[in-house]
């Protein structure tokens, strides 16, 4: 989904929205203001067809239901169903219904393309919207050749809003009066905990179960789950080794984007299969913060690596399935 969306060249836009163009339908034929008809209703697979003719040639949005939850701000990692169709020959692209879990993605900071950016931010969650998106808004004259789309080709999404998170969510959470461990682990639950690491502490030969430092009050994480979270990794002598807290720079196909939670954490069994170091949050609590021992790995010269990360569950969803 985001390697999809994302900008092969990236134009700084504003975040207004941009108006319907010309191309009006005619009232009562069943086509709403960007000329395209929806059916199924929030979080069911959609079908889309579009009137005869050429598509607006400016941003068009349209809330198919509005939903009741909080707008989705500027930053924030939003998770939402999706299906991509080209208006030309209306061919669908890309959808999440059919791997039968959402994506998540930065919103409103340049991390997909515009008209998604235009679109989506100030919408309330559980919304249902429809944008049209002209190819100035979206993967403009380069097109995306793998998935069929031409430079100047408008596009169709359909994206159910599904839920929203930044680096400033509090924790419905309880703090543990004293965690099983010997780090010490401070710092509020709606930002980056901070980590003691007494003098000479030395790595376990093997990582340890997961101890809880605040406990959560949503349903335990189910088995083969991705989850929405935020971590900070330390090693054994107390150094910070990275954290969603802070900011990526910018690089030569995108531009900077802030520290925002990330939905590249896994509950195994994975689609074939297999394990991973975070197999052991199944049964813990959506909403808690765990500290969670992981297993040796190599850094750029090849040296080993310990380290462990305190982790902040936000969200649960079951796992994309295999395709």
């Amino acid at each position: 989904m985001r390697k999809l969306l994302s900008l092969v060249a990236v134009v700084a836009l504003g975040a207004s929205l941009a108006a319907c163009g010309s191309n009006d339908s005619k009232a009562g034929d069943g086509f709403g203001k960007a000329g395209v008809k929806v059916t199924e209703s929030f979080g069911k697979k959609p079908t889309v067809t579009h009137r005869d003719g050429a598509p607006d040639t400016s941003l068009v949005t349209e809330v198919l239901s509005e939903g009741n939850g909080a707008e989705v701000k500027k930053g924030e990692l939003l998770t939402a169903n999706y299906l991509g169709q080209i208006w030309r020959d209306g061919k669908v692209f890309d959808n999440s219904y059919d791997r039968g879990a959402p994506s998540s993605f930065p919103i409103g900071v340049g991390g997909v393309i515009s008209g998604w950016d235009e679109g989506l931010v100030g919408k309330k969650l559980g919304s249902r919207v429809l944008l049209s998106i002209p190819a100035d808004k979206g993967y403009k004259s380069q097109g995306n050749t793998e998935a069929g789309i031409k430079g100047d080709d408008t596009l169709i999404f359909v994206v159910d809003l599904v839920s929203a998170a930044a680096n400033d969510t509090k924790l419905d959470a309880d703090p543990v009066a004293a965690p099983a461990t010997k780090f010490k682990v401070t710092g509020e639950l709606n930002a980056e905990p901070k980590v003691t690491v007494p003098a000479g502490t030395k790595p376990p030969a093997k990582p340890g179960k997961p101890v809880v430092i605040a406990t959560g009050k949503g349903k335990p994480i189910e088995k083969a789950s991705q989850l929405i979270g935020r971590y900070v990794v330390y090693d054994y002598t107390g150094k910070k080794q990275a954290s969603t807290w802070d900011g990526q720079p910018a690089s030569a196909t995108a531009p900077a984007q802030p520290g925002a939670p990330t939905d590249q954490l896994q509950v195994g069994p994975g689609p074939t299969g297999q394990t991973g170091a975070l197999d052991g949050l199944a049964g813990i609590p959506i909403g808690s913060r765990v500290l969670v021992e992981l297993p040796v790995s190599k850094d750029a010269n090849n040296k080993p690596v310990n380290a462990f990360a305190v982790i902040d569950i936000l969200n649960a969803f079951p796992a994309p399935k295999a395709q």
